[in-house]
């Protein structure tokens, strides 16, 4: 038509969008040359900026949040390569979407810019939501280096929103001739500085880790005796061997809490600790490890890979839980640690640790041939074991795992009710304190935790308390100041009254313990006798 302009010549373009502001760098000089020759050249600029970007901003994500790879640049290095490899998937499909919208766009300054931000604000989306959900939401705790990570992924993300509105303009002007009829805005810039403002409002709430001395003790005389019972339904009654033991239990003082649904490694991981997962970091019972690499939490958009694609291809594998996740000590570790002799039977994510006698629980269930074995085996190894120790724990999860099996179940807890009755005439009479924890891991809506206190012969009384006390009220007890960093506090009325200790530390500090090699073929069998318990599906 006679009213249409002339479509410009190349040189003419260039010079065009020069001056509007759209290839004053050598990038977008680079990109758009190469996307006008041919439309790979698009697609290829996208992939590789794209996931280059995605990459970086999952591996900060991991790297300030999961304090194995906090401490190793290798493994950082390593992981951002193989993130780069899983990246290229996403960032293939966007250019190729970014390809079909560039021909059939007739506002290619307007659509360009919409894509460009989609480009980086998915980056900083992918890095603040990753960063997020791996080290808990509200509960964050992270280092500075969360924020330096800002720095690199902000301007990964500028370049992948750079390389998207160029190579989007290069195509629109080869297909149609079309280009922008305004000049560049910063609007890319505008959204990064917005980014990084939130980024900084929400991890300025992030402290560093802390590394202390060791708390010094005022030791009790009587030791201090946990047995932890996972599965016992005390808010809906309906087994006669249940019934008998929340009437055992219900002679000492009882502590309670509303349940919540959680993995069974992260509700006890948070009794034994004092603070909740986003500080102790143990959240699932399995992880996965990519190869030559820690075991992680799957980063923000890439469960698909780390849990389907990379093990169907063996280059990711299945890791258990373990004490190598777990970064804040657990009650046993800080008396071990205060020089008080210690014991732990069966608890998740437990591990060697200096001072104190540990029995893991994949040691436990590989000695056990069924959920009715469980228990009977962690007690004889405690009931072995506990002479001489001043702070002594055990875990029993046979009602949980044999919920599923009535009769099985019925033993279990004849059986339990049995050690109980023992357990409490001894603390009775004297030789300990007792502390029976029974929260339940499958809980209905209307369940509680508790924890039951026999010290002494002192009178039976119900107070609401948090999980989080647990730990620190046993430590107390033990003669050890409590934490002023825990999320609980010693619950003094349900112990004796005087007994639990008043002095505070700033802080027990991070767990640091000797890397530990990996133990492949039994995380197999460990991993293989949780599904074979229904732990795992």
């Amino acid at each position: 038509m006679s009213g249409e302009s002339p479509r410009p010549t190349l040189e003419e373009a260039r010079d065009r969008l020069r001056r509007l502001g759209y290839l004053q760098g050598g990038v977008a000089r680079f990109v758009f040359g190469r996307a006008m020759a041919d439309a790979s050249g698009l697609v290829l600029a996208i992939l590789f900026a794209g996931a280059i970007a995605l990459a970086l901003a999952e591996t900060a994500a991991v790297a300030s949040t999961q304090f194995r790879y906090e401490e190793s640049p290798r493994a950082v290095v390593f992981l951002f390569l193989e993130l780069t490899v899983v990246a290229l998937l996403p960032a293939g499909l966007f250019a190729a979407g970014v390809a079909v919208a560039a021909a059939r766009s007739r506002r290619p300054g307007r659509d360009g810019t919409a894509l460009a931000l989609l480009a980086a604000g998915g980056v900083l989306a992918v890095w603040l939501v990753g960063t997020w959900r791996l080290v808990g939401g509200s509960a964050l705790r992270p280092d500075p280096s969360s924020f330096l990570w800002g720095i690199p992924v902000t301007a990964a993300a500028l370049l992948a929103g750079v390389t998207t509105r160029t190579a989007f303009l290069a195509r629109a002007f080869a297909r149609s001739g079309l280009l922008p009829d305004r000049p560049r805005r910063a609007i890319l810039l505008v959204a990064a500085a917005v980014a990084l403002s939130i980024a900084a409002i929400v991890l300025a709430t992030r402290r560093e880790p802390v590394r202390t001395a060791t708390p010094l003790p005022s030791p009790r005389k009587i030791p201090v005796v946990v047995v932890g019972i996972d599965g016992l339904a005390l808010d809906t009654l309906h087994e006669a061997g249940e019934n008998a033991i929340s009437g055992l239990l219900s002679r000492g003082t009882i502590g309670w809490w509303p349940a919540r649904l959680a993995s069974p490694a992260e509700i006890w991981t948070d009794l034994a600790t004092g603070v909740p997962a986003a500080r102790h970091g143990v959240r699932a019972l399995e992880w996965v490890r990519p190869w030559g690499l820690p075991a992680l939490r799957p980063p923000f958009g890439t469960a698909w890979y780390f849990r389907g694609v990379g093990l169907a291809a063996g280059s990711v594998s299945r890791a258990p839980v373990s004490a190598w996740e777990r970064k804040t000590p657990a009650f046993w570790e800080v008396a071990a640690s205060a020089g008080i002799p210690s014991l732990a039977v069966g608890w998740w994510a437990s591990g060697p640790w200096p001072g104190a006698d540990v029995v893991e629980n994949r040691e436990v269930l590989a000695r056990a041939a069924s959920g009715l074995d469980v228990d009977a085996v962690a007690i004889a190894e405690f009931e072995k074991r506990f002479r001489g120790r001043s702070v002594a724990a055990v875990y029993l999860p046979g009602a949980d795992i044999l919920r599923e099996d009535p009769a099985r179940r019925r033993a279990a807890l004849a059986r339990l009710w049995l050690v109980l009755d023992r357990l409490i005439v001894r603390a009775r009479n004297g030789e300990f304190v007792l502390a029976v924890i029974a929260a339940d891991s499958h809980p209905s809506r209307v369940s509680r935790g508790r924890l039951f206190v026999f010290d002494g012969r002192s009178p039976g009384r119900s107070t609401r308390i948090e999980p989080f006390d647990v730990a620190p009220s046993v430590l107390a007890r033990a003669g050890i100041p409590a934490a002023r960093d825990l999320a609980g506090r010693p619950a003094g009325s349900l112990f004796a009254s005087g007994s639990l200790e008043t002095t505070t530390v700033a802080s027990y500090g991070d767990r640091v313990a000797p890397p530990l090699p990996a133990r492949r073929d039994t995380d197999r069998e460990y991993l293989e006798k949780l599904k074979s318990l229904g732990y795992l599906n």
